[in-house]
C-alpha cells in the first residue's frame, strides 16, 4: 500500500470515529427548535404525494414536509419553514418544484433536491386546507377554511392572478343549511379540496357546504356550480388522467361527472360515503377510503370500475386511527395509505395485497409522559381509537425508540413525581372547580372557584406547599395547597392553558397552551421562576397545542407533547443558563 493510501485510510477512520453521521438514523435531530435535544415522532400526517418521476415521496405533516426515498423508505430530508401544519402538497408534471399549503395561511414552493424554499405566497386570512398545481407549473390555486377564499398564483412572479372571496351562486341552499338545526356548517364557503384538469384549462373546488364549483384556469371565471352532493363537505376531488371524468366525494356518495362538449354531466353515482380519491393511471378505476371509518376489522379501502360503478376489490388496511392520505404511483402499481395511527402502508394495486409499512412515526402526540426513575427512559402513551392505547419507550440519551425488555418492570420504575399524598385534588366534570381533599379522612378541604373559564390542568409542587392550575381564562394561578388562598396569578397567553408541571426542586413551573391562530404564535411553553413568578423563558417549537409537560427526575430535561404529533425533549441546563 502506498503512503498516500495509508494516509487516506487513516483520515477515513478518524472521520468515522469523530465526525457524527447525521443520516436517516438521526432524523430526530433534524431542524430542531433552539434548546431542544430530540424530536420524538414526525408529526401528524395530512397528505402524501409521489414525485412525478416516482423516486421520492413527500409527506405533509404538522411540523414540515418529510421527503422519503421510494426504494428504501429512508428519510432524505425535512423541509421546514411553515409555522403551522402543512395540509396539502402538489407537483407540476415535470416535478421542477414542490408546492405546499399550510394553516399558517401561506403557500410555499420548494426545491426538494436542495431542500431550499424558493418562494412564499401570502394573501389568505384563514388557514389553507387545499392547493393544486397546474400541470405546466405556471399556476397554483389555494383555498382557505375561513371565507373560502380562492387565490390563483403566478408561480414565477408570486402575483395573485385572481381572487374569489364571496359566493352568491347558491344562496337558497345556504339558507336551508342555516335554518336546519341538525346540519351546522360554521364556514360553508370553506374550501376542502382542489384539483386541476390534466390539460390545465379548468380547476375544481369542493366546499364544506357540499357545493362543487368549476373554474376557468386562465381567466379565473366560474364555469359551473354543481349541487349534487346533499350531505357533508366535499373531501375527495380528482380528475381522471384522460380528462374525461371528475370524481367528487362526501359523506353521502361518490359522483362521477363526465364531460360532454366541455360541460360536466352527472354520469354515475356510487352510494358509498368516501374521502381521499385517486384514479388509476389508465382512468379505468377509482380508489377511495371509507368516510372516516377506521375502527374495527372492516375493509376500508375500495376500488371501483369507473365505467359501471361496480366495486372490484376491497382492502382492510389495518389502520387504527383516522385516514388522512392516499397516493398512487405513476405506474399505478403501488398505493400508499396514511393515517394518524402513525403509519404509512404500501399496497400492491393489482392484487390489493399488503407490501410493507413504508414509514412510521407520523401519529398523534402522547396523552401522557413519564420518565423512568433513572431518567434514561421516557414512556409515552398514545390514544388509539378502536383498540388499546399504545405504550412507546424512548432512550433519552439517543432519542431512539426502544423495545423495553420487560415493559412491566420498566413501568414499575417510573419516576413518581407524586403530589402530596395527604392531599388529593380533582377537577369537576363541568371544569369550573377544583376539589381538594384530605386523603386520610376524605374530607373536602376547599374548592378553587376563581378561574373565569374551564379548568383543564393542575399540579402540586414537590414540597407539597403550592398548587398550580391552568384554565381557559389564559392564566396559571398559584394557590397555597393547605389553605386554598391564591398566591399569584401568572398571565400567560391569549388562549387556554392545557398543561402545567413543576420541576423536581420546585423552583421552575412550566406551562403549555393552545396555539394562537390569529397571532400565529408558537411560543406555547413558558417557564417561570417559583415563587417569584418571574418569567425565565419561552420555548418555541411545537406547531399545535401543548397537552402534556413532564420534567425528568434530575430536572435537566423537560418533555413536551403536542397535538402536532411530536414529543420534544428540551435541554433545560443550557436553556436556563443562557437566560441567566
Amino acid at each position: 500500500m502506498k503512503p498516500t493510501q495509508h494516509l487516506a485510510l487513516i483520515l477515513f477512520l478518524i472521520s468515522t470515529l469523530f465526525i457524527p453521521n447525521l443520516s436517516a438514523e438521526d432524523y430526530n435531530q433534524w431542524q430542531l427548535p433552539e434548546g431542544a435535544k430530540f424530536r420524538l415522532g414526525k408529526g401528524n400526517l395530512h397528505d402524501i404525494k409521489y414525485t412525478p418521476d416516482g423516486n421520492r415521496i413527500a409527506v405533509a405533516t404538522d411540523i414540515g414536509i418529510w421527503i422519503y426515498d421510494t426504494q428504501t423508505g429512508k428519510e432524505l430530508t425535512l423541509l421546514t419553514g411553515h409555522t403551522r401544519r402543512v395540509t396539502s402538497l402538489g407537483f407540476p408534471a415535470n416535478g421542477r418544484f414542490l408546492a405546499s399549503g399550510s394553516f399558517d395561511k401561506t403557500v410555499r414552493l420548494w426545491d426538494i433536491d436542495t431542500g431550499k424554499q424558493t418562494a412564499v405566497f401570502a394573501g389568505h386570512r384563514g388557514g389553507i386546507e387545499a392547493i393544486a398545481v397546474s400541470p405546466d407549473g405556471k399556476t397554483v390555486v389555494s383555498g382557505d377554511t375561513w371565507k373560502g377564499t380562492l387565490i390563483l398564483w403566478d408561480t414565477e412572479t408570486g402575483e395573485q392572478l385572481e381572487r374569489h372571496t364571496t359566493y352568491t351562486d347558491n344562496l337558497i341552499r345556504r339558507f336551508k343549511i342555516w335554518i336546519d338545526k341538525h346540519r351546522t356548517v360554521t364556514y360553508p364557503n370553506a374550501v376542502k379540496a382542489l384539483a386541476f384538469s390534466p390539460d390545465g384549462k379548468i380547476f375544481a373546488s369542493g366546499h364544506s357546504d357540499g357545493i362543487l364549483r368549476l373554474w376557468n384556469a386562465e381567466t379565473g371565471r366560474k364555469l359551473s356550480t354543481l349541487t349534487d352532493h346533499k350531505r357533508g363537505w366535499i373531501d375527495g376531488l380528482a380528475f381522471s388522467p384522460d380528462g374525461k371524468t371528475l370524481a367528487s366525494s362526501s359523506a353521502d356518495d361518490i359522483i362521477l361527472h363526465r364531460f360532454q362538449k366541455g360541460k360536466p354531466q352527472t354520469h354515475l353515482t356510487i352510494k358509498h360515503p368516501t374521502d381521499h380519491l385517486v384514479f388509476s393511471p389508465d382512468s379505468k378505476t377509482l380508489i377511495g377510503f371509507d368516510w372516516q371509518s377506521w375502527k374495527g376489522e372492516n375493509e376500508d379501502l375500495h376500488v371501483w370500475d369507473t365505467a359501471t360503478g361496480k366495486r372490484q376489490q376491497s382492502i382492510y388496511t389495518k389502520h387504527t386511527d383516522q385516514h388522512e392520505a392516499l397516493a398512487i404511483s405513476a405506474d399505478g402499481n403501488t398505493i400508499l395509505t396514511g393515517s394518524w395511527d402513525g403509519t404509512i402502508h404500501q399496497w400492491d394495486t393489482a392484487r390489493g395485497t399488503y407490501l410493507s409499512t413504508f414509514a412510521t412515526g407520523h401519529g398523534r402526540g402522547a396523552s401522557t409522559l413519564e420518565f423512568s426513575d433513572d431518567g434514561q427512559t421516557l414512556i409515552s402513551r398514545l390514544v388509539r381509537y378502536g383498540t388499546e392505547d399504545q405504550l412507546l419507550f424512548w432512550n433519552t440519551t439517543t432519542g431512539v425508540q426502544i423495545s423495553a425488555s420487560d415493559p412491566k418492570e420498566t413501568l414499575e420504575k417510573r419516576s413518581p413525581n407524586l403530589p402530596n399524598r395527604a392531599i388529593t385534588a380533582k377537577i369537576d366534570e363541568d371544569r369550573k372547580h377544583i376539589h381538594v381533599q384530605d386523603v386520610a379522612t376524605g374530607r373536602e378541604m376547599y374548592r378553587i372557584t376563581e378561574h373565569k373559564g374551564d379548568i383543564w390542568t393542575f399540579a402540586f409542587s414537590p414540597d407539597r406547599k403550592i398548587l398550580a392550575s391552568g384554565s381557559d381564562d389564559a392564566t396559571i394561578r398559584l394557590w397555597d395547597a393547605i389553605t386554598g388562598n391564591e398566591i399569584l396569578t401568572l398571565p400567560t397567553y391569549t388562549n387556554q392553558v392545557f398543561a402545567v408541571a413543576f420541576s423536581p426542586d420546585g423552583k421552575i413551573l412550566a406551562g403549555g397552551s393552545v396555539y394562537d391562530g390569529q397571532l400565529g404564535r408558537s411560543d406555547l411553553i413558558r417557564l417561570w421562576e417559583i415563587p417569584s413568578g418571574r418569567i425565565l423563558t419561552t420555548l418555541t417549537g411545537h406547531t399545535s397545542t401543548v397537552r402534556v409537560l413532564r420534567f425528568s427526575p434530575d430536572g435537566n430535561t423537560l418533555a413536551s407533547s403536542g397535538d402536532d404529533g411530536t414529543i420534544l425533549l428540551w435541554d433545560l441546563d443550557k436553556i436556563i443558563q443562557s437566560e441567566r
